[in-house]
C-alpha cells in the first residue's frame, strides 16, 4: 500500500524522530507514483518538525518521483497547524485547502533556504523567528546572540555539509507550556565524517563529535574564526532553561538542563537537525 501511518503524537524528542526517519526510509520503496501520508490515528505533531518531514517529502519527490495526498479533512483541531504552517500546501500545491493563514499568531512559517541565501535566512531569523510573540521577553542581546548563532550554523552548513538540498527551517510557540520550538535541518555529510577526520579519528562517534562540537570545537582551517554558534546556543539553553536537540548520523543528543542524553535510532540518514526549545517564557 502506498502510505505511511504516523501514529499517536509527533513530539520533538527521539521517539518522534524515529518515527519521521520510519517514514522516509519506507517512502523510499516507492517510485513514480501517489503516496499518502495519513494523519488519521495522530494526535500531536511538534510543527517545528515539519522542517524535517518536509525536507523527506522534497528528496522523494526529486529522487523517487512520489507525488504525495494529505486528506485535508483532518487537519483541523491541533494537526490544523500542518496547514497554518505552509506544510501541507508546499508538499501537495493544493491552494483551496492548504493556504497558510497562521490565525493563531503561533507558528514560525516552514521556509526552505539555499545555501547560499544568507540575506533572506538571515531576514527569516530576524522577522519571523525572533519577533514571535513567544520570543517577546527575551531582551535585545539575547536575541542578537541566538541571530549570530544561527548565522554562524547557517554558514557552517554551506561551508562544510556538502549539501545540495536546501536548509529547512520551522517553528512554534506552544502558548500553554510558554515553550517555542524551532528547527533547522539539512541533508549534507553529518557531524561525524569531517569531525573524525580533522581529529585523525581520535573521535569515532557521533555522540562524541556532537559533544565536540557543542563544546566550541571547529573543522575551520587557518585559524578562520568561526565554530562557536553551537556552543553560544548550547550556554543560553544551559542558562536559562531550554534544551538543545541535534540529530546526527543516527544519533539524537539532547541538552535539558545539566543533563544531556543520547539515543541510537535505526536507520538514520544524512545530514543533521538542530532543535532549540525555549521555556518558561513570560
Amino acid at each position: 500500500m502506498n502510505s505511511f501511518s504516523f501514529i499517536g503524537k509527533i513530539t520533538t524528542d527521539h521517539n518522534g524522530t524515529q518515527q519521521l526517519v520510519d517514514f522516509y526510509n519506507y517512502a523510499l520503496k516507492f517510485e513514480n507514483c501517489w503516496f499518502t501520508i495519513e494523519l488519521s490515528q495522530l494526535i500531536w505533531f511538534d510543527a517545528n518538525l515539519s522542517a524535517e518531514l518536509f525536507l523527506y517529502c522534497h528528496l522523494l519527490k526529486i529522487k523517487n518521483k512520489l507525488r504525495f495526498f494529505i486528506d485535508y479533512s483532518v487537519l483541523k483541531g491541533e494537526l490544523g497547524v500542518l496547514s497554518r504552517n505552509g506544510f501541507a500546501y508546499y508538499v501537495v500545491h493544493n491552494k483551496e485547502f492548504f493556504k497558510p493563514c497562521d490565525d493563531r499568531d503561533s507558528v514560525i512559517p516552514l521556509k526552505a533556504f539555499k545555501i547560499d541565501d544568507v540575506d533572506n535566512f538571515v531576514s527569516y531569523i530576524e522577522q519571523s523567528f525572533l519577533k514571535q510573540r513567544g520570543l517577546n521577553s527575551l531582551d535585545k542581546e539575547s536575541k542578537e546572540r541566538i541571530k549570530s548563532s544561527y548565522f554562524e550554523i547557517f554558514d557552517n552548513v554551506g561551508i562544510h555539509a556538502n549539501s545540495e538540498t536546501p536548509i529547512f527551517c520551522c517553528g512554534q510557540f506552544f502558548p500553554a507550556s510558554k515553550e517555542v520550538k524551532f528547527t533547522l535541518t539539512d541533508f549534507g555529510d553529518g557531524f561525524l565524517k569531517k569531525i573524525a577526520s580533522y581529529t585523525l579519528n581520535e573521535i569515532k562517534t557521533a555522540d562524541k563529535a556532537i559533544s565536540w562540537a557543542v563544546k566550541g570545537g571547529s573543522t575551520k582551517e587557518n585559524n578562520i574564526k568561526g565554530g562557536n554558534g553551537l556552543k553560544r546556543i548550547m550556554m543560553y539553553c544551559f542558562k536559562n532553561g531550554g534544551e538543545l536537540s541535534i540529530v546526527t548520523d543516527g544519533c539524537f543528543w539532547s541538552l535539558q538542563g545539566q543533563s544531556i542524553n543520547s539515543y541510537t535510532l535505526r536507520n538514520h540518514r544524512k545530514g543533521a537537525t538542530i532543535h532549540l526549545t525555549f521555556r518558561y517564557l513570560k
